[in-house]
């Protein structure tokens, strides 16, 4: 029943999250994610802190790059940044980081220009 009720909100959350794949970064409760995990560590206040800074490092890195990643590339990594209901910029990041160019000037995700053409 429990595992009913975790797919209910998968469900209900993914949607709202896939459709802030667009212009801007999408909204993710950072605090219930870091206090979550901070949780089950020996620390907890240091564990959240350290959480907190890698999210919202995280988050800068990907403001600064948003405009230049591909609906494709950001809808899949926002997929995957989100299963289970957890949200996380650590791991929205680091998908977009390896399925793509992440340095590149041109737009991640597209295809690279072929020799000889601009």
């Amino acid at each position: 029943m429990r595992a009913f009720f975790i797919l209910l909100a998968f469900l209900f959350m993914v949607p709202r999250v896939m459709a802030e794949s667009g212009a801007q970064v999408p909204t993710f409760d950072v605090d219930r994610n870091c206090s979550a995990e901070a949780s089950s560590g020996a620390n907890i206040q240091q564990t959240k802190a350290d959480c907190q800074r890698d999210e919202a490092e995280a988050k800068k890195q990907l403001d600064q790059r948003w405009s230049k990643l591909s609906a494709g590339v950001k809808r899949q990594c926002i997929t995957e940044s989100t299963i289970g209901g957890d949200q996380s910029y650590v791991e929205l990041l680091t998908c977009l980081q390896m399925s793509s160019d992440w340095g590149d000037d041109r737009t991640v995700g597209e295809t690279p220009p072929k020799a000889g053409r601009p």
